[in-house]
């Protein structure tokens, strides 16, 4: 009789197996990725299946429906929203054409932008703007600590939600591990409405892999911030190690489209809609923004198609800075072709990264991208965090993606693509003084860092 029940146990899981790999084959999107799944399903079903059944799937089908359907309700909301940014509408270019099918909103003109580069001028500026707010605040982020930082949001957001203030708050539930109930309690106690992003619920429990990396603060509508800037007494850096990190306070029409991405990750959190206002505000500068919103609910690889595409618009220059380099083959070539086209192509690292594994991949993409022509720095003055891309002298990219498979296809991102000439030569001004305090990445050639930096590449797909 046991031996009866083994070989039932036994059909059973490779079953399983079988049929999460004819999924894995049904919706893979890289060669290499389905490959690996494919087989481990099929040969080693035991350990494969439940690592797939928490880290294999690329679509968060839930976050879907809920995006197409919901009661018809976010679609209201998103006709609303192109309704009332209809004056600011940029038309599309050769740059922006793609990403206004992509995003759903094209670019809006009327907006002033604002790099900020510290952390505490970025706090600073931030709990200024919460402080003003009137009618409500969008506050998301994918590490929330609650530490002294933390603290000061919060207080504020209570401050708020007793004045009569609409304020919501949604985090990530892996990236915030360890807050304390208490801090969530005061906030709630204080009537501030808090989720997390993926509730533990058993509809959820095989969705954990898909992780809300966005950083973004929406104050009535008017005023938004997004960079790559969580909140945390760590993102103010020590004097040890400064953090270095960039993020942009973007006032005008352009934060009711960020406002939009929030929306549709608070209907999937809650399963309601936000009482927000959805009317624009008047022009405040000559920036044109568009809300990059991307994520593993989208139809196509949003994040990829959007980065190689900036990539291949380049004229003269490609600037980018990056924490995880470990792109996908439609971002390598991309790279490459830029390099070879006689492009000012350079790419900004860390010197020293909180992820061991990604750092070896990393050293793996930097040779075939030298031998056409890229350029690598290491930045040395501190941790470097910041997710930005300069091309040419007009368009400046920044958000919370990395440029690694995670960013590109697991996580919920966000950034602004911003139009302006002098915005871009604030940037150009910023990250040149992040290399002058950088230098030319070296690489060993050393038999065992090699064999490492390859072995390590071979997990790029999961990393």
């Amino acid at each position: 009789m046991a031996a009866f029940d083994w070989w039932i146990l036994t059909l059973l899981i490779y079953g399983a197996g079988t049929l999460a790999a004819l999924d894995a084959l049904w919706q893979g999107r890289t060669a290499q990725g389905t490959i690996a799944w494919t087989l481990s399903l099929l040969v080693m079903p035991v350990i494969a299946l439940p690592l797939y059944l928490f880290f294999g799937t690329r679509r968060l089908r839930g976050y879907r429906r809920a995006r197409q359907h919901g009661d018809n309700r976010l679609s209201f909301i998103a006709d609303e929203a192109q309704a009332a940014l209809g004056q600011h509408c940029v038309s599309s270019n050769a740059v922006t054409r793609p990403f206004s099918n992509l995003f759903r909103l094209p670019a809006l003109s009327g907006n002033d932008c604002r790099l900020l580069t510290c952390g505490n001028d970025v706090y600073d500026a931030m709990f200024s703007d919460i402080a003003s707010a009137r009618h409500y605040l969008c506050v998301q982020f994918y590490i929330l600590r609650d530490d002294n930082t933390g603290q000061r949001l919060a207080d504020l957001l209570c401050d708020k939600a007793r004045e009569g203030v609409a304020v919501y708050l949604l985090y990530d539930e892996i990236g915030s591990r360890g807050i304390r109930r208490s801090f969530l309690q005061q906030l709630d106690a204080s009537g501030v409405r808090v989720s997390r992003f993926n509730p533990l619920q058993l509809r959820n429990r095989a969705q954990l892999n898909f992780r809300n990396h966005r950083k973004l603060l929406i104050c009535d509508g008017a005023i938004g911030y997004v960079g790559g800037y969580n909140l945390g007494d760590e993102y103010l850096g020590t004097p040890g190690q400064p953090w270095r990190d960039t993020q942009v306070r973007i006032e005008g029409p352009a934060a009711l489209a960020f406002q939009l991405a929030f929306t549709e990750d608070w209907h999937w959190a809650t399963g309601y809609v936000p009482q927000l206002g959805w009317q624009a505000g008047a022009a405040r500068g000559p920036c044109q923004v568009m809300a990059i919103a991307t994520g593993p609910a989208d139809d196509t690889e949003s994040a990829s198609l959007y980065f190689s595409h900036l990539i291949h618009q380049a004229q003269t220059r490609c600037w980018l800075a990056s924490p995880y380099f470990v792109p996908d083959h439609n971002l390598l070539s991309a790279l490459q072709l830029a390099g070879l086209r006689g492009l000012d192509v350079r790419i900004l690292l860390p010197e020293r990264s909180d992820n061991w594994l990604v750092q070896q991949a990393m050293r793996s993409y930097i040779k075939p991208l030298r031998q056409c022509g890229v350029r690598f720095f290491t930045y040395s003055n501190g941790f470097l965090h910041q997710k930005v891309i300069l091309i040419d002298d007009e368009w400046t990219s920044v958000g919370s993606a990395n440029l690694d498979n995670r960013s590109l296809r697991i996580n919920f991102e966000i950034g602004a693509l911003i139009q302006d000439k002098s915005f871009a030569r604030q940037t150009e001004i910023m990250l040149e003084q992040d290399f002058r305090q950088s230098q030319p990445t070296e690489l060993s050639e050393r038999f065992f860092p090699v064999l490492l930096a390859k072995a390590a590449r071979l997990l790029a797909p999961v990393l």
